[in-house]
């Protein structure tokens, strides 16, 4: 994984994110619970976002830890074709429902043999 540039892109990022959606810098400050000045400081890259801001600027403008750090998405999560799924799905449904059958019928097996050992 890449190392970060620098603080001041990391922030500049941050920026053009809350400036793309017309936020003010209060709007996502208390959306993140930070102190104004606090939230200024990271844009302006005098100080990187904790863990928790990072992770609540990921959910908030919908873009990856990738994108945020590095300002590009992870290629092989690009790669990922998410019309698969569907039938990922459907082949673990039918698995488990086999699995199910196959449970089903060592239950019976085991109370036959101890009905066999009963009986003996």
């Amino acid at each position: 994984m890449q190392e970060i540039l620098s603080k001041k892109i990391l922030g500049a990022r941050i920026k053009s994110l809350r400036l793309e959606k017309a936020y003010a810098q209060v709007d996502i400050a208390n959306l993140l619970n930070l102190s104004r000045s606090n939230y200024s400081q990271i844009e302006l890259g005098n100080q990187y976002p904790s863990f928790h801001t990072l992770c609540a600027l990921s959910k908030h403008y919908q873009k990856s830890y990738e994108w945020l750090l590095h300002g590009e998405e992870n290629q092989t999560a690009a790669l990922l074709d998410p019309v698969p799924v569907a039938g990922l799905l459907n082949e673990l449904e039918t698995s488990l429902k086999n699995f199910s059958t196959c449970l089903e019928k060592l239950e019976n097996e085991l109370q036959n043999i101890k009905a066999r050992i009963a009986l003996s």
